[in-house]
């Protein structure tokens, strides 16, 4: 790690335990509230058959890619990744961190089709952070009025917007095999294919070209387990006796799991509780706190959860030799 890497990870983390100093002394979180509920039996099987089914709908997703690739994968191999692959993004700083662990696992696995491997993890991650900010462009058009006011949503909404109808107008490109017939498109790929790593990632990127039902059943299922954790929210919103609709949460958790996603903190600890509680109290709910507890009992589950990817962990402890090989 270089010494510009190291300054900005020690900034990083101090601006994230700034921001909980700050969750800590604003009050952004009931405590007493968790104390009955983290150990309640039913809100344990709750959040256990919820992630569950979130680490399900994600391996089924990943699966997807790697099958339009030809890699052969299985199911379980994927799934033990996944876990894997979480239980590294909640103790390491960074959100990317279990991405590089579960690249390097892929890669070895296919030693011989190692740029296609650590593709899927790519875009797999693209796909998921891409379907969160589809539901929050949805979100914004819905719950426009929260813009009146307020001129740094405004500008959150704004790229949100810019980014949705970016996607879907390159998505649309991708799946026009006529404009890639085009000179101008033909002469960039001509540049870009000088780089010998560039054109492998270019031939796996264009291997998905005539898969389009294929992306879209991955898009689906990233759709379907936001869904999921959209309404574990609201189930955990209901124990804690938060005043919001379901619809509501629709609107706040998509927008909070956007901002948990900035790299600081492990586990998105410190920006969800702010996100959370700002988010709350532009719902006009007047003890916003509820937000912050929200998010800290899910993150206490979340991470719960991951830790049993430290069993899977074990069944794949041996790393393969894929780093120091050319990708």
């Amino acid at each position: 790690m270089s010494l510009n890497q190291k300054l900005k990870l020690v900034l990083k983390t101090l601006l994230g335990l700034g921001l909980v100093v700050w969750v800590l002394k604003g009050k952004m979180v009931d405590f007493s509230l968790l104390k009955n509920l983290i150990l309640n039996p039913l809100n344990l099987l709750v959040a256990l058959l919820f992630l569950g089914a979130s680490a399900f709908l994600c391996t089924s997703r990943w699966l997807i890619l790697v099958r339009g690739q030809g890699l052969q994968l299985s199911f379980r191999d994927l799934f033990s990744l996944n876990m894997i692959g979480n239980f590294f993004n909640t103790f390491m700083p960074g959100s990317v961190g279990g991405d590089l662990i579960k690249a390097w696992y892929v890669a070895g696995k296919q030693p011989n089709k190692r740029t296609e491997a650590v593709f899927t993890v790519l875009l797999d991650r693209v796909l998921g952070l891409s379907v969160i900010i589809f539901y929050a462009a949805f979100t914004l058009v819905v719950f426009s009025h929260w813009l009146n006011g307020r001129s740094e949503l405004k500008a959150i909404a704004i790229c949100v917007w810019s980014f949705t109808l970016f996607s879907i107008a390159a998505g649309l490109l991708f799946f026009c095999t006529n404009f890639f017939k085009s000179t101008f498109s033909e002469k960039l790929m001509c540049y870009l294919r000088r780089s010998k790593k560039l054109s492998r990632v270019l031939d796996a990127t264009f291997l998905y070209q005539d898969q389009p039902k294929q992306i879209f059943k991955a898009v689906f299922l990233s759709a379907l387990s936001i869904f999921v954790s959209i309404y574990f929210h609201f189930l955990q919103g209901q124990s804690i006796n938060a005043p919001l609709s379901l619809v509501q949460y629709f609107a706040i958790v998509p927008l909070a799991l956007i901002a948990s996603a900035v790299p600081l903190l492990p586990g998105g600890i410190g920006t969800g509780q702010v996100a959370f509680y700002t988010l709350f109290k532009w719902s006009g709910i007047s003890n916003p706190e509820l937000g912050g507890t929200l998010c800290t009992l899910v993150q206490i589950y979340t991470i719960s959860f991951n830790c049993l990817g430290y069993f899977f962990y074990l069944r794949f402890k041996k790393l393969p030799a894929a780093l120091g090989s050319s990708i």
